[in-house]
């Protein structure tokens, strides 16, 4: 409950930049880590957005002694938050003293890593941002991949819908822009998706992978 308080809190600050009332649930975060759970030899993963860490537990739930887990949150609140409370606990806290968990106080724009990670998993809120930061952000993580890897990342059920219905002017013109690029890339790299009923909004994870043709399946 202090967790989400602190989120909501940080919400009220800066909603552009947090995006959402509440941290992900359990079940949001499996989901969205189902690819890298399923996974079976020593991988490189990147969490981008990871707040106060709702995914990042999960994470250091599946992360092998031959894994690595970079973590990227740009607001220091949250950052430092995950640093002590996150990181600095069970399970992580053995990886990070073996330099094989990394946190990195950054704009997700800012990471020079290329082809160096098989997953991603993403906790942004793509639809809070202007299309040019959404862009940017999914040009990143694209060339940040492995040939074949894959990124996880999640929108709430009916949101655009909502927002391109209630929003006016400029937020308006903002949600369409971002809603139609979001949906390209959706119809090109999409190969899965799940919805999470139990979340504070109801959500849908998505998986992308950037060099081959989707196979849709839906869960």
């Amino acid at each position: 409950m202090l967790t989400h308080w602190r989120f909501l809190r940080r919400y009220l600050d800066k909603p552009q930049m947090v995006g959402a009332v509440a941290p992900s649930s359990s079940a949001l975060a499996a989901a969205l880590c189902e690819p890298y759970a399923r996974c079976r030899h020593p991988a490189r993963v990147l969490e981008v957005g990871a707040g106060t860490g709702a995914i990042t537990r999960h994470l250091g739930t599946l992360l092998k002694p031959t894994d690595e887990l970079d973590v990227c949150e740009i607001d220091p609140v949250f950052a430092g938050l995950l640093e002590r409370e996150v990181l600095g606990g069970a399970p992580l806290a053995p990886a990070v003293a073996q330099g094989r968990v990394r946190l990195l106080c950054m704009p997700v724009q800012d990471i020079a890593a290329v082809g160096h990670y098989d997953f991603v998993v993403s906790g942004l809120p793509l639809t809070a941002f202007p299309l040019r930061a959404v862009h940017d952000v999914l040009t990143v993580i694209r060339h940040c991949l492995k040939p074949g890897g894959v990124f996880s990342y999640f929108e709430y059920v009916g949101l655009r819908r909502v927002v391109r219905t209630l929003a006016l002017g400029e937020e308006r013109r903002r949600i369409r822009y971002v809603s139609e690029y979001l949906n390209r890339q959706i119809r090109k790299y999409q190969f899965a998706e799940r919805t999470v009923l139990p979340n504070v909004p109801p959500a849908r994870a998505r998986y992308l992978r950037f060099t081959a043709a989707p196979t849709m399946t839906t869960s």
